[in-house]
């Protein structure tokens, strides 16, 4: 891989130099550097990188609170840079989705491969969070149709197709979802049944 762009976050100039001198030549893209968690967040946001590569020895606090972050929303691939025996790092890379680690101190193939590692999971972990999540978006509408199904087949008298397409019918009409639409017919049968 190559041709990837990142971020490099730490309090030590050195450290900095270090990554980049370690992932230019192999064709990663430097788009910025920070020494802080709020940065690291605001810098995220505004260049999209797919990878950031953070020194563990940013405010702890801080860099905790980005992390988090960084892991709900998946921002990009983390790569997280400290001692292994640190127990704080452990806890952070157990409870993880896009967070790696690589050993300090840098060691070229170590963190090359660290960097190949973390992008094609954070790949795989991203597609597999899209998928899931259309999944279970399709399985909210089934649901949401099947229940407007119901209501018009017992309100109405229709028949299991002729609810369906129904329902069909006012989607491709409004032109919106099928599940805006379920969703309109069971809230308006329920408001009904309420004021009964």
């Amino acid at each position: 891989m190559a041709g990837e762009k990142y971020i490099v976050a730490s309090v030590e100039n050195s450290m900095q130099i270090a990554v980049r001198n370690i992932l230019n030549p192999s064709g990663y893209v430097f788009l910025a550097n920070c020494s802080d968690g709020v940065t690291l967040l605001r810098l995220i946001r505004s260049y999209n990188p797919d990878f950031v590569v953070v020194d563990y020895s940013l405010h702890a606090g801080e860099l905790r609170n980005a992390l988090e972050v960084i892991d709900d929303e998946m921002l990009c691939a983390c790569i997280l840079v400290g001692d292994h025996k640190n127990a704080d790092i452990v806890g952070i890379l157990d409870n993880s989705k896009t967070i790696s680690f690589c050993l300090k101190p840098l060691n070229r193939d170590m963190l090359l491969q660290a960097v190949d590692l973390s992008i094609i999971s954070y790949r795989r972990i991203f597609n597999l969070n899209k998928k899931l999540m259309e999944v279970t978006e399709n399985y909210e509408t089934r649901k949401a149709v099947e229940r407007a199904k119901r209501i018009l087949m017992e309100r109405k008298g229709l028949s299991e197709k002729e609810a369906y397409e129904s329902i069909r019918k006012k989607s491709m009409n409004s032109r919106m979802p099928l599940k805006s639409i379920a969703e309109s017919i069971i809230y308006t049968y329920e408001s009904m049944g309420k004021n009964n």
